[in-house]
């Protein structure tokens, strides 16, 4: 979020504040961070509660604030634009809708049993073209055997 925020606000944010780290305790005293040091300046506080749920990685939350910030830096743009600067089809050619991100994720175990269905088809399918193969050759012989009986009817007649 950070590297996001630096590319839009680059007198914002120092990307050195924040330290990598797995543990809700380190991803809570990064998001504060951010809040304080960033998003108290663009206007867009998040509370305690929305920090924690970043934290705790809850489903929906960073979409939601993802979103609010497209929204506030699309207004920005315009605002920028209207003042006689450009950018704004870069932020909107770099930010997603929300809405179009969430009907496009799959959870893992979804994909996982979709993934090994397709397989298993593939798999049809091919024993299935192989038969085709067999069978178009078996009937190739049994036509060339009807013509060599028919003519060797034919000599005998």
């Amino acid at each position: 979020m950070a590297e996001l925020l630096k590319h839009y606000y680059p007198k914002h944010v120092d990307v050195h504040n924040y330290v990598a780290g797995n543990s809700i305790a380190k991803k809570i005293d990064n998001w504060s961070t951010l809040n304080r040091k960033v998003l108290s300046k663009i206007d867009m506080r998040l509370g305690k509660e929305m920090i924690n749920q970043l934290a705790s990685s809850q489903s929906g939350v960073i979409e939601k604030v993802l979103s609010d910030l497209r929204v506030k830096i699309l207004k920005n743009s315009n605002n920028d634009r209207n003042s006689g600067q450009e950018g704004s089809k870069e932020i909107g050619k770099c930010l997603f809708n929300s809405d179009e991100m969430m009907n496009k994720t799959v959870p893992q175990h979804i994909f996982t049993h979709l993934k090994q269905e397709l397989q298993e088809k593939n798999d049809t399918i091919s024993m299935l073209q192989q038969k085709i193969l067999h069978l178009e050759s078996i009937m190739k012989l049994k036509n060339q055997r009807i013509d060599d009986l028919t003519v060797n009817h034919k000599v005998i007649l």
